[in-house]
């Protein structure tokens, strides 16, 4: 073991990690994230909540962050410094949010990532359901 990050009441339910930050979702419906501080050691450097019900799973993508939850809603939030935004809520599935994946884009034309150099986020749920979405150039 090298280091515990955080001890709390709510469960951790979901962690990811992105090229500057460690993020952990709990049961709470909060995202927790640590920077790498001095000692090459994990810093606590706050926490942000938009759901009510728990976060499920995560997803990070460039200064982008994305939340699933059990309120069956993704978050999309925006990483300025080391505060983080939510720019936009995506609703469509009918339950549970339980897994998050992002396509960078590829500069061409490819399968996963948009061709028009936007992210595609691909969400799964417990409605028995994928569900494919773009992020509009102005949340990137």
């Amino acid at each position: 073991l090298v280091q515990t990050l955080l001890k709390q009441e709510s469960a951790v339910t979901a962690l990811v990690t992105s090229h500057v930050a460690v993020y952990s979702g709990s049961s709470d419906g909060a995202v927790n994230f640590w920077e790498m501080g001095e000692k090459k050691m994990l810093k606590h450097c706050g926490v942000f909540k938009k759901h009510r019900l728990a976060v499920l799973c995560l997803a990070a993508a460039g200064e982008l962050v994305f939340s699933g939850a059990a309120d069956k809603k993704i978050c999309v939030w925006r990483r300025e410094g080391r505060s983080h935004t939510c720019v936009s809520v995506w609703t469509g599935h009918t339950g549970p949010v339980k897994c998050l994946a992002v396509a960078e884009p590829s500069g061409g034309e490819h399968k996963d990532g948009g061709e028009d150099g936007r992210l595609v986020v691909y969400s799964g749920s417990l409605d028995k359901s994928v569900k494919v979405w773009r992020v509009p150039r102005h949340q990137m």
